[in-house]
C-alpha cells in the first residue's frame, strides 16, 4: 500500500509538471489571432450605444457648475444640446396631449391659450403645437422668453414654419409680463439636476399670476431627492478646485470648493445605501402664493456595508400632468434622457461609517433678496459644521 501511495503522488507529480508546463507554454501566434479574433466578434457584437450613452461618455466624472438660466442668458450651444433629448419634449407632449384631452372631455371650447414660459428656441412650443393637432383640436400659444438671442430663434421659427401662426412671440421675463388673458395651462421647463436649484418655484411664483383660476401648470410637482456615495476621485478632483471663499476649509486649503454642488455624470462611486430618499417637493400652481419656498429636511442613512461617504448625490423626479413624468433618480430614471446629470454635494471632512451606522444629514433651502442657496450638514455619526452658511461659498441669483 505504500508503495502504490508513492507511485501515485509520483504520478501527481508528473501530471502536475506536465500541467504547468503546458500553462507556460508561450501563446503561439495561430492561438493570439484566433483569441483576438474571438474578441473583435465579441466588440462587433455589442448593440450600439444610445444617443444618450454617446452624450455621457464623455462628460464622466467631469465636474460641471449649474447653469443659472435666471441671471444669465445661455448660450445657443446649450439649447442646441438640450434640444437633441430623445425623451423629454417627447414627455412634454405626452402631457400636453393629455391636458387637452381632458378639458375636451370636461366640455371646454377651444381654442386653449398656452403660454410657454421661457420658451428658448421653441421646443416646447413645437411639443405643444403637436400635441393640440394629435387632440385634434386648436390652441393660441404664446412664447415668453428674456433672452434676446433665443428670441430671434423664436421669431425666425414663426416666418418659417406655418404652424406656427397661433403663436405669439413675447420679449420679456415671465415674471414681469402682463397678459391680455389668462392662460389655461402654463408650460415651462425650468427644473435643474436638484429640481429647485435653476430657481423654478421663484420664476413659476412670479407667473402665477397670468394663468386662470382653474388653470393647470405643466409640470405640476417636483421632488429632489439624496443618496450618500463613496466617491474618492470625485471628492479629491472637487477639493483640487479653485476655492471660492475665506471662511477655511476643514480638510485644509479654501473651503469654498467643497461648499459647492456641482453637476456631474458620476461614475467611479460606490452607494452604500439603499436607494435615494426625498428631500424637498414643491407643486404648481402655489396657494397659498404667499407660502415661502425655503424649505429645511432631515435624511437619515444605514450603510449597508463599511464605508467612507465623499457626499451626497441630488437627483430630481417630476410630475408633468398626471402620470406623465421626467426623472433622473436611479429607481424611476428616464431611460434615454440625457438633459440633466445628477448634482454631486461633498462633505468638507470625509466620513467613516461602519456597517449599520446611521448617517444624519440636515438641508436648507434659504433666500434673502438677491439671491437663493443650499446649506447642509450632519448630525450623526458627528455633529458637523454646517456648509455654504448664508450662501458664502455659492448661490443662485435671482
Amino acid at each position: 500500500p505504500a508503495a502504490d501511495a508513492d507511485a501515485e503522488a509520483a504520478a501527481g507529480g508528473a501530471d502536475a509538471k506536465v500541467a504547468g508546463a503546458a500553462a507556460a507554454a508561450p501563446v503561439t501566434s495561430a492561438s493570439a489571432d484566433s483569441l483576438m479574433s474571438y474578441v473583435a466578434r465579441l466588440y462587433q457584437g455589442l448593440p450600439p450605444l444610445t444617443a444618450a450613452e454617446r452624450f455621457s461618455h464623455s462628460h464622466l466624472d467631469t465636474l460641471q457648475a449649474p447653469l443659472q438660466p435666471l441671471q444669465d442668458n445661455l448660450e445657443s450651444e446649450v439649447y442646441e444640446i438640450f434640444e437633441q433629448d430623445p425623451v423629454k419634449y417627447a414627455q412634454y407632449e405626452e402631457a400636453v396631449l393629455a391636458f387637452l384631452k381632458d378639458r375636451l372631455v370636461a366640455g371646454r371650447e377651444p381654442p386653449f391659450t398656452i403660454m410657454v414660459l421661457g420658451a428658448g428656441r421653441g421646443p416646447l412650443v413645437k411639443a405643444s403645437l403637436n400635441a393640440a393637432r394629435r387632440a385634434e383640436t386648436t390652441i393660441n400659444v404664446w412664447a415668453v422668453e428674456k433672452n434676446p438671442n433665443a428670441v430671434h430663434a423664436l421669431r425666425h421659427r414663426k416666418r418659417r414654419e406655418a404652424d406656427w401662426a397661433c403663436v405669439e412671440i413675447i420679449a420679456s421675463d415671465m415674471r414681469d409680463w402682463k397678459a391680455t388673458r389668462k392662460a389655461d395651462a402654463v408650460v415651462s421647463e425650468l427644473l435643474g439636476s436638484f429640481s429647485d436649484n435653476e430657481l423654478s418655484p421663484e420664476c413659476l411664483d412670479g407667473a402665477q399670476h397670468l394663468l386662470a383660476d382653474d388653470g393647470v401648470s405643466i409640470p405640476q410637482s417636483y421632488v429632489s431627492s439624496l443618496a450618500p456615495i463613496s466617491a474618492p476621485a470625485l471628492w479629491a478632483d472637487v477639493r483640487g478646485r479653485p476655492g471660492g471663499s475665506s471662511g477655511g476649509g476643514m480638510a485644509g486649503g479654501d473651503s469654498g470648493q467643497l461648499e459647492t454642488a456641482y453637476v456631474v455624470c458620476i461614475h467611479r462611486a460606490f452607494y452604500p445605501s439603499s436607494g435615494p430618499k426625498d428631500c424637498f417637493t414643491f407643486r404648481h400652481p402655489k396657494r397659498p402664493l404667499e407660502e415661502s419656498n425655503d424649505r429645511v429636511a432631515e435624511i437619515a442613512f444605514e450603510a449597508e456595508t463599511d464605508v467612507t461617504v465623499h457626499g451626497f448625490a441630488g437627483y430630481f423626479d417630476c410630475t408633468l400632468y398626471g402620470n406623465v413624468r421626467i426623472s433622473i433618480r436611479p429607481d424611476t430614471f428616464s431611460t434615454g434622457m440625457f438633459s440633466w446629470f445628477p448634482m454631486f454635494f461633498p462633505l468638507q471632512v470625509p466620513v467613516f461609517l461602519r456597517k449599520g451606522q446611521v448617517l444624519r444629514s440636515h438641508w436648507w433651502r434659504r433666500h434673502d433678496a438677491r439671491k437663493v442657496w443650499y446649506e447642509w450638514a450632519l448630525s450623526e455619526p458627528a455633529a458637523t459644521p454646517i456648509q455654504n452658511p448664508g450662501g458664502r461659498s455659492w448661490a443662485i441669483g435671482l
